[in-house]
């Protein structure tokens, strides 16, 4: 009978304040110090000799190469599901300037993923991905499979030629998708987090509840599927890096697997950074905003010291604070990095 419009927040255009889309420099600040950190401290090519390698048995090359391509298509289809929901959050009715906004970042995103592919397709590289975890090993390996319908170098394959090597190649496109892809799917993460910071113009406390309430639902949404995306994120780096190993030797196995255990925590970390980079500043200011409103809502009341904060909060689905935000981007995080930190830390051994 008391139902009113201080309860549908969603009647009117959602609106982010434009300012609010300069989180993504903290991402972009990630990335570059990732990128900064790979080009300076990390050595181009890995000396490692392909005498590591088994002789025989080509066909344990396809072992790595399904793996490899089940992690794409998985991770593919996760990226799509983010743009999915951010599509669908922008067909929802926004203010004009938010929705520039939102494209205008996310364009950005995409475009700074896709340089090294629109690079590559300019002037052809003849450095790979894998030269940091010894070229030798993975073109020794990969060129024991064969590409169907790759008989001569000159022969067309899907994107350009098949190359010396068509698994090299068929593995290079399929980085150059990825790229893409992971800039739609990153982007998309990012853009949507920022959107969960809307913002209302009424002075009614109840409509402001129900907003944020909305805000931190739409959150946790974002945050759990950030949560698929960098695991299986991790599931294709490790796909394409332990690509090789059912082909090394007994006796360097153990020495080798160290070097790709310790590139996957690392990639691990980035990963891992770069979620945290747009989750907490977005978590921590809808913190700031529900501390504010349950103050607001004490002043409205007759007698202050009656009014129960947290039961106001938790009445209001708003009873999460700051640790539990944090509590929850760790606890995202942290099974990634204790599986690879342990296979290379004293206890793990």
């Amino acid at each position: 009978m008391t139902q009113t419009k201080a309860h549908l927040p969603s009647a009117s255009p959602r609106n982010v304040p434009v300012g609010y889309f300069a989180i993504i420099l903290v991402p972009i600040t990630i990335f570059l110090m990732h990128k900064g950190i790979s080009d300076h401290m990390i050595t181009d090519d890995l000396n490692v000799s392909a005498d590591i390698l088994r002789e025989g048995y080509p066909w344990l090359e396809a072992a790595g190469r399904y793996r490899f391509l089940a992690a794409t298509w998985f991770y593919a289809a996760l990226t799509m599901l983010a743009v999915a929901l951010l599509a669908r959050t922008l067909l929802r009715p926004t203010a004009t300037a938010t929705r520039i906004a939102a494209i205008g970042t996310w364009s950005f995103v995409i475009l700074l993923a896709a340089v090294p592919t629109i690079k590559n397709f300019a002037k052809p590289s003849e450095s790979h991905v894998f030269d940091r975890l010894g070229s030798a090993v993975f073109e020794a390996a990969l060129a024991r499979g064969t590409v169907p319908g790759c008989t001569r170098p000159e022969d067309p394959w899907l994107f350009g030629q098949c190359g010396e090597n068509p698994v090299v190649t068929l593995f290079e496109r399929v980085m150059e998708a990825v790229n893409v892809l992971a800039g739609l799917g990153v982007g998309a993460l990012i853009v949507g987090m920022i959107l969960c910071l809307a913002t209302s113009d009424s002075d009614d406390i109840e409509e402001q509840a129900s907003l944020l309430a909305e805000n931190l639902k739409q959150m946790r949404q974002q945050l759990y599927l950030s949560g698929l995306i960098l695991t299986f994120g991790m599931f294709f780096a490790t796909s394409w890096m332990y690509w090789p190993m059912q082909l090394v030797q007994d006796a360097a196995r153990a020495e080798y697997g160290a070097v790709l255990l310790s590139a996957a925590l690392y990639t691990g970390t980035y990963f891992s950074l770069l979620i945290l980079s747009f989750y907490l500043p977005v978590a921590l200011l809808l913190d700031g905003r529900v501390r504010a409103l349950a103050k607001k809502a004490g002043k409205d009341t007759q007698s202050v010291d009656q009014l129960d904060f947290d039961a106001w909060k938790a009445s209001h689905g708003l009873k999460e604070g700051a640790s539990d935000y944090l509590r929850a981007g760790l606890a995202l995080t942290a099974p990634i990095l204790t599986a690879f930190a342990g296979g290379i830390s004293p206890l793990g051994i």
